[in-house]
């Protein structure tokens, strides 16, 4: 998660993949797109990253967690911003709800996911360190 965590200056800086089949979805995408793998455990069980060459372009989680009990499959963005919380306290001023409250995950950074007033959902996140 290398180019992840060097993410700056509120551009999209990761492609997330939910799926119900995260090895049905890894043999798709590695053969639709020539991508590679890796894998690396997280408290929530194993991360898969997409490769390209030796660049992480994003990564894939399973849906198979009680807590995402009918969740669709689908991709996610996030977005980097300086400060989660302040990014946050703006979207909802606007129009926008908080979906999933900022949270740390040591080594990756500050992150929440939100949505705009119509409905469309995003991450930010600001890199550790």
């Amino acid at each position: 998660m290398d180019d992840f965590t060097k993410a700056v200056g509120e551009t999209f800086v990761w492609h997330e993949l939910y799926s119900p089949d995260v090895s049905g979805s890894k043999s798709f995408y590695t053969q639709l797109f020539g991508w590679d793998t890796s894998e690396m455990e997280t408290p929530g069980g194993t991360y898969t990253m997409w490769k390209k060459g030796e660049t992480s372009i994003g990564g894939c989680m399973s849906l198979q967690a009680p807590e995402m009990e009918g969740v669709p499959p689908h991709w996610t963005i996030y977005i980097a911003v300086d400060n989660v919380d302040a990014k946050v306290d703006k979207a909802v001023s606007m129009g926008g709800s908080l979906m999933v409250p900022a949270m740390d995950l040591p080594g990756i950074g500050r992150m929440a996911l939100l949505s705009d007033p119509h409905g469309a959902t995003f991450w930010v996140y600001t890199p550790a360190g």
